[in-house]
């Protein structure tokens, strides 16, 4: 019997995004305040994708939890399965995030800038343009070939000796590492 890999996620998050979320009207749907945050941060993965492609270096800066200092914080535990919490890592990491935390209360405020325009029919506004977005990444996809000279061109005019080129699969796992 394999058991799914959950990670309990614990971070700060200000009193007032909390209220936020669970005032949603979509909130009791998912049970727990937990569910909810996972469903959020699942809905949000082609913009996760989007960002890991095109996003900005954060440079490791601390962002704070709240821009108001006399806001109260409150600890919240989220329990991410593992395969989201390992695109969460893996953002982290390439863009260079100060914290998982911050990069989640990103999210979460982002949606719930998307809650403030479209209301509860922010689902269906964010596959829609997810829909287009694959639309266009399938019109836009290079072959192999292209890919391959493409990288080719890129590496001729890497300075230094020995380099690594990190191939990630649809899970974001290394699918190939090679050593040129």
């Amino acid at each position: 019997m394999e058991r799914e890999c959950v990670h309990d996620f614990h971070f700060v998050m200000d009193r007032k995004m909390k209220n936020r979320l669970k005032s949603a009207d979509f909130y009791l749907e998912y049970k727990s305040f937990s569910g909810i945050v996972v469903k959020i941060v699942e809905e949000l993965f082609p913009v996760i994708r989007k960002e890991h492609k095109w996003g900005e270096q954060r440079m490791s800066r601390y962002g704070a939890v709240s821009e108001d200092p006399v806001e109260v914080r409150e600890g919240v535990h989220v329990y991410f399965p593992g395969d989201v919490y390992r695109k969460l890592k893996l953002l982290h990491q390439d863009l260079n995030f100060y914290s998982i935390a911050q990069l989640v209360r990103e999210l979460v405020e982002f949606f719930l800038g998307l809650v403030d325009v479209y209301g509860r029919d922010v689902f269906r506004v964010l596959e829609r343009n997810f829909a287009e977005w694959r639309s266009e990444e399938k019109d836009t996809r290079l072959t192999s070939r292209k890919a391959m000279r493409q990288l080719y061109k890129i590496i001729r005019f890497l300075p230094g000796k020995e380099r690594l080129i990190i191939v990630y699969d649809n899970h974001f796992s290394p699918f190939w590492i090679l050593r040129i």
